[in-house]
């Protein structure tokens, strides 16, 4: 699978039924294998200028490096990834020291990169509680942990892991960009198979619908366009009230698409 940026990513937003302004912003940069979303912290004056500015940065940061350089060790992505969240964070609260009104603003951020040409290893970076998934023969499995107040405590083992997201504290967010001078976000990677796809959202999706309502929409969509997928979702989300910004990127191996349509498994 070492080939040319295969992977092709298609993103959908909405401010929901409830919410007046939309705070999530998403980045599609399908010809760097960079798919990013942020959703700005609710409540919070300047949520959305704190993931515009987030996912701007990011994209700036990792098209600047890319076009210095046209292989990546792992090493050099973990430190590309931890660097770019870090200028988020810096630029967030640099903007907020010279627009008062947004002091302490912030947001989360999650974001899939796949550097050509190495393409069969994504890479996942995250602060806050926008989660990454893979679907893989049917089956939803989260690559991401929240970093919130409850996950915290279910990790210490004062709650008990089946608490769901919908808690009061699933919406503290225990980590943020913006937030503090230094942010830590984690990064993993995972090996890809044929036919896979890799979701990114916000809170609005699985604070919703659980892993399984998300799965099933996407199954009931199987052989649908990426675009027609993601936007199932979040008409799923807001037929059960739309009570948050919703955002979906859905990425997907465009030649898988040009097997199945040759008549190859």
């Amino acid at each position: 699978m070492s080939r040319t940026a295969p992977w092709h990513g298609t993103g959908v937003t909405d401010v929901g039924r409830v919410r007046l302004t939309n705070q999530d912003a998403f980045r599609v940069s399908n010809e760097l294998g960079l798919w990013i979303v942020a959703d700005g912290m609710g409540g919070h004056a300047g949520g959305d200028v704190a993931s515009q500015i987030a996912v701007k940065t990011i994209d700036d940061d990792i098209r600047m490096h890319r076009g210095q350089s046209r292989a990546y060790e792992a090493k050099e992505i973990q430190e590309l990834l931890h660097s770019a969240m870090n200028h988020a964070n810096g630029t967030i609260r640099d903007h907020a020291k010279t627009h008062p009104a947004l002091i302490g603003m912030g947001t989360t951020v999650v974001l899939i990169f796949i550097p050509p040409p190495s393409s069969n290893v994504a890479w996942v970076a995250h602060v806050g509680d926008s989660r990454a998934y893979l679907i893989r023969a049917r089956h939803l499995s989260a690559l991401t942990r929240d970093h919130t107040v409850l996950e915290e405590r279910i990790q210490a083992g004062l709650l008990p892991s089946s608490t769901p997201s919908s808690h009061r504290l699933g919406h503290v967010l225990a980590r943020a960009v913006g937030v503090e001078p230094v942010v830590e976000a984690d990064v993993s990677n995972v090996e890809l198979q044929p036919g896979d796809e890799l979701l990114l959202c916000s809170d609005g999706l699985n604070k919703t619908l659980n892993d399984a309502h998300v799965l099933d929409a996407l199954m009931r969509m199987d052989g649908h366009p990426p675009a027609k997928k993601c936007t199932a979702l979040v008409d799923c989300v807001n037929k059960l009230g739309g009570q948050d910004n919703t955002t979906v990127v859905l990425i997907h191996d465009r030649l898988d698409d040009a097997a199945a349509q040759n008549g190859f498994p």
